[in-house]
C-alpha cells in the first residue's frame, strides 16, 4: 500500500492539538529558561564585578609592593633582607592567584553564555522535533477519519465504497472495523431488497 505524502489532513484538528501541546511545553520551558537566564545574568554580573574588584586589589597591591621594594638595595640587615625576599615571593604568588581567579571567573562567564545559547538551540530543536512528532501522531488519527469520511461521502452519493484496510499504526482501528461491518451490513441489505 502506498503511503500518503501529506501529513496534515485535518488542519484544524492537527494544528490545534499540535500547537496547544507545543504551547504548554513552551510555557514550561520559558519559565525554566527565564529562571536559568536570570541566574546566569546575575552570576555573570557578580563575577564581572568581582573581577573588577580583584583587578583593583591587584593594581593597588602591586603598586604598594613596587614602592616598598624600591627601598635601597643597600639594606644591610639580613632579617630585613630576608623579609624583603620572602615578601617578593609572597607577592608573586598572590599576583598569580589573582590572575588565576580572574581567568577562572572569565571562563565561567564565557561558559555561562555558551550554555544559554546551547539551551536556546536545544529548545528550538525540541520545538521542531515536537512539531514533527505531533503532526505524525495526529496524522494517525486524522488519516482514518479522512478515509472513513470519504467512504461516507461515497455511500451518501449512492456509490459503493471500495473499502481498504487502514495503515499499520493508524488509530481508530476498532472504530474502522465497526464501520466496515456497517458498510457490509448496508450492502447485504441492499442485495436482499433488489
Amino acid at each position: 500500500m502506498k503511503k500518503r505524502k501529506q501529513y496534515i489532513i485535518d488542519k484544524g484538528f492537527q494544528l490545534r492539538h499540535t500547537f496547544s501541546i507545543i504551547g504548554i511545553v513552551s510555557v514550561i520551558t520559558a519559565v525554566i529558561l527565564i529562571a536559568i537566564t536570570a541566574s546566569v545574568v546575575y552570576n555573570n554580573n557578580k563575577l564581572t564585578e568581582n573581577n573588577t574588584k580583584i583587578t583593583n586589589i591587584y593594581e593597588i597591591e602591586n603598586s604598594i609592593f613596587v614602592s616598598l621594594s624600591s627601598l635601597p638595595e643597600s639594606v644591610k640587615d639580613p632579617v630585613l633582607r630576608k623579609a624583603l625576599i620572602q615578601n617578593t615571593k609572597n607577592h608573586d604568588r598572590n599576583m598569580e592567584t589573582l590572575n588565576r581567579i580572574i581567568a577562572f571567573n572569565t571562563t565561567i562567564i564565557r561558559y555561562n553564555k555558551i550554555l544559554l545559547v546551547a539551551i536556546l538551540a536545544i529548545i528550538l530543536a525540541e520545538s521542531i522535533a515536537l512539531y514533527v512528532i505531533l503532526i505524525r501522531k495526529t496524522h494517525r488519527i486524522s488519516g482514518p477519519i479522512y478515509v472513513i469520511s470519504n467512504f461516507m461521502k461515497d455511500i451518501i452519493a449512492g456509490r459503493d465504497p471500495k473499502l481498504r484496510p487502514l495503515r499499520k499504526g493508524d488509530e481508530l482501528q476498532e472504530f474502522y472495523d465497526l464501520f466496515q461491518k456497517m458498510v457490509k451490513a448496508i450492502r447485504s441489505r441492499g442485495h436482499h431488497t433488489s
